[in-house]
């Protein structure tokens, strides 16, 4: 009698359907991951020139004249004056810098004490 083993596995069939599967649910998720990322990052960027727009409100409140508004008339945040926030101690300029370039945010650019928004 002639004894037989049976093997058990997979097939090459099966393995390469498994691969294109894995392969289409990778092109469907990795686009709608990235575009959250973006997102978030445009969102993160939005929030610290938020922070920055409140830091001025308040030390205008407690000391007026103390820096120039970044909020136009159309709601638009134009460039905005921190020089001295910094030279009354309010902040530091790092604080400033630290808030506008977390997560690599590209809206904002700091430089000579003034927060400028780019496109």
């Amino acid at each position: 009698m002639i004894s037989r083993s049976i093997k058990r596995g997979f097939t090459l069939i099966e393995i390469l359907i498994v691969v294109v599967i894995l392969g289409v649910l990778a092109a469907l998720v990795v686009p709608s991951v990235v575009s959250a990322l973006a997102d978030a990052q445009s969102e993160a960027a939005d929030a610290r020139g938020s922070q920055i727009l409140t830091m001025i409100t308040r030390y205008n409140q407690f000391l007026p004249g103390g820096g120039t508004a970044i909020s136009t008339a159309d709601g638009a945040i134009a460039a905005a004056d921190l020089t001295k926030l910094t030279t009354a101690g309010y902040c530091t300029a790092a604080d400033i810098e630290n808030q506008l370039e977390a997560d690599g945010a590209a809206n904002w650019t700091f430089a000579t004490g003034k927060v400028i928004p780019t496109p």
